[in-house]
């Protein structure tokens, strides 16, 4: 009696220490599995923002009337669209260009940053050029009457529409784009709208 007693209790004793190791293979088991998920999940999360930091701040080089430009700048991110483009001859406004032509930009810029935007300081640095390997002449609004020049601020999500003006020289093409001083200095990427002449005449 005493026999069966214990192989009843050696019996009982086996089968606990054998589901307690099922139970502790199990559970290591769903560890690992809830392991792997968060670290899949977690590659695709990465994987994502490399790809949205790499798209951050590209840059755009062959835009065209109507294209919106993406900036990432020391002063913050916005988009800038090229509405439209006028050629007005040599002279427009009571002002007589010194060069060939005055062309005329319309412009609508969007802050898509979270900081407040000087409107002004994003229009500054902005030139047209005939040749990509020269200087270009910048915006000079102030000097018309009747241009609508960008002033004030630019609240994070809220955009403005304005006008840029400048001098050129005849060409068959123009290129209004960030100033290259301001992209090789590390301060923002490069746009650039190319603006073709029998588009806009």
């Amino acid at each position: 009696m005493i026999k069966a007693i214990k192989s009843v209790l050696i019996l009982s004793i086996s089968l606990l220490v054998l589901g307690a190791c099922g139970n502790k293979d199990t559970t290591e088991e769903k560890i690992e599995n809830n392991d792997s998920e968060i670290e899949a999940k977690s590659s695709v999360e990465t994987e994502s923002e490399d790809i949205a930091e790499e798209q951050k701040g590209q840059d755009q080089l062959d835009l065209v009337i109507g294209d919106t430009g993406t900036f990432d700048t020391t002063l913050g991110t916005y988009e800038m669209t090229l509405d439209k483009a006028e050629l007005k001859g040599e002279e427009y406004d009571d002002v007589i260009t010194e060069l060939d032509e005055i062309i005329l930009l319309d412009i609508t810029i969007k802050n898509t940053g979270d900081k407040v935007l000087d409107i002004s300081e994003l229009i500054v640095s902005m030139e047209i050029t005939d040749d990509l390997d020269h200087s270009g002449d910048p915006n000079s609004a102030d000097l018309f009457e009747n241009v609508e020049e960008f002033t004030g601020n630019l609240e994070p999500g809220e955009e403005k529409s304005g006008q840029f003006i400048t001098e050129t020289f005849d060409s068959d093409e123009y290129f209004f784009r960030k100033d290259p001083g301001s992209v090789a200095g590390g301060s923002s990427n490069q746009v650039i709208w190319i603006i073709q002449k029998d588009e806009i005449k």
